[in-house]
Order: structure tokens, then sequence, then C-alpha cells
């Protein structure tokens, strides 16, 4: 995500084999029990309010994701059962994480913030991994092998120049601490510009 983008682009368009109603099992880290970081999502976004081209993220949609596991219709309700358990008995062996939520990330497609120490979720992530490659069949863990925590505060859906999007965070916002306890497991689907979900399990960190 460096260096800086110099034209914004758009960030919905159609990733090989998603489709209008086809969803995909996702485990998500959510900022339901962070009020902390979606004040300062919401500080972001009032200063985005005013440009063109930017879709904010409502404040009940607000994810890290954290590992995109496969599409639901290939998946079986067992396979989701035997991950859900093997990744409740990696995640329970981990102490809730804590860093701070607030370093600028910026992409052509998005406005994002990512945390520090950069690592620091590592160890939730690849609990989940393990989990899901030892328990679903066809599954996705391969094409995203690295990962750069990030909560998206606006995705771009137009071509622009970036500056305007840059330079409204000349004076970057104060970081603020993010806590992880659990992490989701959501069906979600893409619905016009937005990702929307169902939730299917959360598992705790340390039991």
């Amino acid at each position: 995500m460096s260096p800086l983008p110099t034209r914004m682009s758009d960030h919905w368009w159609w990733r090989p084999g998603v489709r209008p109603g086809r969803r995909l099992l996702v485990w998500h880290i959510l900022l339901d029990d962070q009020p902390q970081a979606r004040t300062l999502v919401r500080e972001c976004q009032s200063r985005l309010a005013g440009l063109d081209g930017l879709d904010l993220v409502p404040t009940r949609w607000l994810h890290m994701t954290t590992q995109i596991i496969g599409f639901a219709d290939e998946i079986s309700g067992a396979e989701v059962e035997a991950m859900t358990d093997a990744a409740a008995k990696r995640l329970r062996l981990l102490a809730p994480v804590t860093a701070d939520i607030g370093k600028l990330w910026f992409h052509s497609e998005a406005v994002m913030l990512g945390i520090r120490p950069a690592r620091a979720l590592d160890p939730v992530r690849a609990a989940v991994r393990a989990a899901a490659g030892e328990t679903v069949r066809v599954h996705q863990l391969a094409d995203e092998p690295d990962w750069t925590p990030h909560v998206s505060v606006a995705y771009s859906h137009g071509d622009g120049p970036a500056a305007p999007v840059i330079e409204v965070f000349a004076v970057p916002p104060s970081a603020c601490s993010f806590t992880v306890r659990a992490v989701h497991l959501v069906a979600q689907e893409r619905t016009d510009r937005l990702y929307r979900w169902e939730p299917v399990a959360k598992v705790p960190l340390g039991g």
C-alpha cells in the first residue's frame, strides 16, 4: 500500500467467482465492542464526507477481514462446524490481543486504518487458517498468504485524483487502543456498493 496512490480507482469490480447473491464464508474481527475505534472511524469519515467518489462504510458493517475461507455453496455444514470447533481449540490458547489502531493506509481503492504493532494479530489469523486448512476441502487460503490487518473507512467507486483524499489527513487522527477478544465467522455477500453478512459463529480468544 505504498507509495501513496496518485489516483483513486473503483473498488467494486467483480472478483473471480463472486456474483450477486453468492456468499463467502469469512472470518472477521468486528468493531461491535470497540467504541473508541468506531469513534475514530467516524472522525475519519467526517473528513471524507465532502469528497466525491467514496462510499463510507456504515458503522454496522465495519470489520477487519481476517481470512476469506471460500464460497458458502462449496463448503458443507459439517465442514463449517468442524472448522469452527478447530478454531475454538486454537483460539482458546490465545489471550485477548491489544494493539493501537489508527495508522493511515491509502490504497487506490480505499482509505484504511491499520494497527501497531503490525504483526500483533498474526497468531489469531494463523489459528483460523490452520483450522480451515485441516477441515475445509475447497478453500481460498492460498489466494492471500500475506495479511495487512486493517479496517476500511471508505471505498472508492470511481476514478479521480487521490490528492484530495490524502490531503484531508495532513494532520493524522490520533490512534486508539483496540482489543480483540473474539473472531466472527460470517456469510458475506456484496449488495450494491456494500459488504453485508449474516453471523455464523463467534469464537472467543482465551476460552
